[in-house]
């Protein structure tokens, strides 16, 4: 699975030099002098030299990702009764409805009033963020805790996915006006792209995303997974939660994603990402 994760022309030369007799130890500085993750490169050789299969040593996921607790509909996290409304297995998607109170949702817009500016993307090359046609929204970065608001709410989502409040990373609030959207994307950092690399190795990969919806939007502004042919309509209270991975810990294609065109009335959300090592 990892060396799929290769681009066709890495693909090709690894095949290539296995076929010729090179070890493992004289291509793999080449793969990461390539632009590619040390584990990633590890594995993607691994796979070549093993006729495509992990050993029995090696047989463990790449990285973990959150593991919420799916078997009851209904839970308590943090002193908050939310109800476990739609299941996904692959890849994971599941829908919290009653995450967030009405009065933490309007806390949330009239905090992320006070300091909405452009959004942006990550530069593919270059790993800097900067404005994009395709995201056309306006944003709020919180450094994690900076509120007891914000705090209440991680301590709040680590405790409904299983996941650490320091492998987060701050949430980010977004406004969308009538026509704003957010074209089809991934989470995932890219491990075969430059830009990746220094996002990378600041708390290794995004392993999952929540969506925090915080307002009622009057027509458009759903939440759609093309290949799934699925698509989520905002919800205040509510919660999308998508592992970033697959269960083996490889980047996950089939989370395609993106935040439809707001037709009437204004969107926001807050977003939360989740990374597989503790991001500072």
């Amino acid at each position: 699975m990892s060396l799929q994760q290769l681009s066709p022309d890495w693909q090709a030369w690894v095949r290539e030099n296995v076929g010729r007799g090179c070890s493992r130890d004289s291509m793999l500085p080449l793969l990461v002098q390539g632009g590619h993750a040390q584990v990633l490169a590890e594995r993607a050789l691994d796979e070549a030299l093993n006729g495509g299969a992990l050993d029995a040593a090696q047989g463990q996921a790449l990285r973990g990702r959150p593991a919420p607790d799916l078997r009851a509909n209904r839970l308590v996290c943090e002193g908050q009764g939310v109800r476990v409304a739609a299941v996904l297995d692959a890849p994971q998607v599941v829908l919290f409805e009653n995450l967030l109170s009405a009065d933490e949702c309007r806390q949330m817009i009239a905090l992320a009033e006070t300091r909405l500016a452009r959004s942006t993307v990550v530069d593919d090359q270059l790993g800097e963020a900067r404005p994009h046609e395709h995201r056309t929204s306006a944003g709020a970065w919180f450094h994690r805790g900076e509120t007891p608001l914000l705090a209440r709410i991680e301590a709040r989502l680590a405790a409904l996915l299983r996941w650490p409040v320091d492998h987060g990373e701050g949430l980010q609030v977004l406004r969308y006006g009538p026509g704003g959207e957010y074209r089809a994307h991934h989470d995932f950092f890219h491990p075969t792209l430059s830009g990746s690399q220094r996002h990378l190795q600041q708390g290794g990969q995004r392993v999952g995303t929540c969506i925090l919806y915080l307002s009622e939007v009057e027509a458009g502004g759903g939440t759609r997974f093309p290949q799934l042919g699925y698509e989520l309509r905002p919800i205040p209270g509510s919660a999308l939660y998508f592992a970033d991975v697959d269960a083996q810990g490889v980047e996950d294609h089939a989370t395609l994603h993106a935040g439809l065109p707001v037709i009437e009335g204004v969107k926001y959300i807050a977003t939360k990402w989740l990374r597989e090592r503790p991001y500072v």
